[in-house]
């Protein structure tokens, strides 16, 4: 099959033929039809799990993944062949990933998550999802965004922070989101009742001078710690700042004025049973992502769609910072 690779960490990715999998008694074997690009892809080829995870050589590349079932091991419980699945297919040994005709993966993985794809959409759709929903809305599971609270989303043209800015608005909340002029009317199209030019003006003063009483929440997707911590100080008295890029301080942490929350999609602990994840589970996370979706609440984040053999320029692209909502790898 094709796969785009790596043959060891820090080295460039490159389309390769490989050998089909062939699944566990406990997995599945999804014939790929759709992938899309996420900043863990980059990582994962350079080297940033090996100390966390084992892996595979040559290592394929990829999370993110949408497509049918071809066939399963006789442990599989609840997923069938011809079943339209999607989800994160994150898991130890790394190297298995989702840029390539096929994929392999347990039916129930501790660190990622299958599900039945989403009634009436396509795979380019599906694929797109995964990470960045769950991401998205665990986050804001956290902020706890309602109507009439202002909620400020720094990274809004990104995969995620599309989806964030989708939810938190569904929830009542005024959102105001970071945007450059050109994609300006994207993000307010998604539901931000407000955006700031990040890459001219300064966020901080811009939103003070909106909202001069302070707004409620705060999700980074994007700053440093010092960025952050100016950020923090927009945020109300007993508010939530949430960044997904670990931008939260020590010393933010231990605040008593603020909540500040480094997040990151949840994993097992040490002494949980096997396929059991603190709640909110992966798998928590996607069911009521893919609920959402089948109710008609969600617009695709879907700004560009390559071939199989541009993945690696996708995934270059996507490390530069030069990508705006989600890349799908159409295989």
């Amino acid at each position: 099959m094709r796969a785009v690779a790596v043959h060891h960490f820090g080295a460039t990715p490159e389309l390769m033929e490989l050998p089909v999998p062939s699944p566990e008694p406990h997995e599945v074997l999804v014939e790929v039809e759709a992938a899309s690009v996420n900043p863990m892809d980059w990582r994962i080829a350079a080297g940033e799990f090996e100390r966390q995870m084992s892996h595979t050589s040559p290592l394929i590349l990829g999370v993110d993944a949408a497509g049918t079932v071809a066939a399963v091991g006789d442990r599989v419980q609840w997923i069938k062949p011809g079943d339209a699945v999607y989800g994160q297919f994150f898991r130890d040994p790394l190297g298995t990933g989702t840029f390539a005709e096929y994929v392999a993966a347990p039916e129930r993985m501790s660190t990622g998550a299958l599900w039945s794809a989403p009634v009436g959409y396509s795979a380019s759709f599906a694929a797109a999802l995964p990470t960045a929903g769950m991401t998205a809305l665990g986050a804001l599971d956290l902020i706890g965004p309602r109507s009439g609270q202002t909620l400020l989303v720094v990274g809004a043209t990104g995969g995620v922070g599309a989806v964030a800015v989708q939810l938190a608005s569904m929830q009542g909340a005024e959102v105001v989101g970071t945007a450059r002029p050109d994609a300006a009317r994207w993000v307010r199209a998604l539901g931000a009742s407000e955006t700031v030019d990040h890459s001219t003006d300064s966020v901080v003063d811009r939103v003070r001078a909106s909202h001069p009483g302070g707004i409620d929440g705060l999700l980074d997707l994007a700053s440093d710690a010092d960025a952050f911590a100016e950020l923090v100080e927009l945020v109300r008295d007993d508010g939530v700042a949430v960044s997904a890029v670990y931008g939260a301080s020590p010393k933010l942490l231990d605040s008593d004025r603020v909540r500040a929350v480094n997040y990151t999609l949840p994993r097992p602990r040490p002494d949980d049973p096997p396929y059991r994840t603190p709640s909110p589970s992966r798998i928590d996370l996607l069911a009521r992502l893919t609920a959402i979706i089948d109710a008609g609440g969600l617009e695709t984040p879907v700004q560009a769609e390559v071939r199989l053999a541009d993945a690696p320029a996708a995934v270059a692209r996507n490390r530069a910072g030069h990508s705006r909502g989600k890349t799908v790898v159409r295989i």
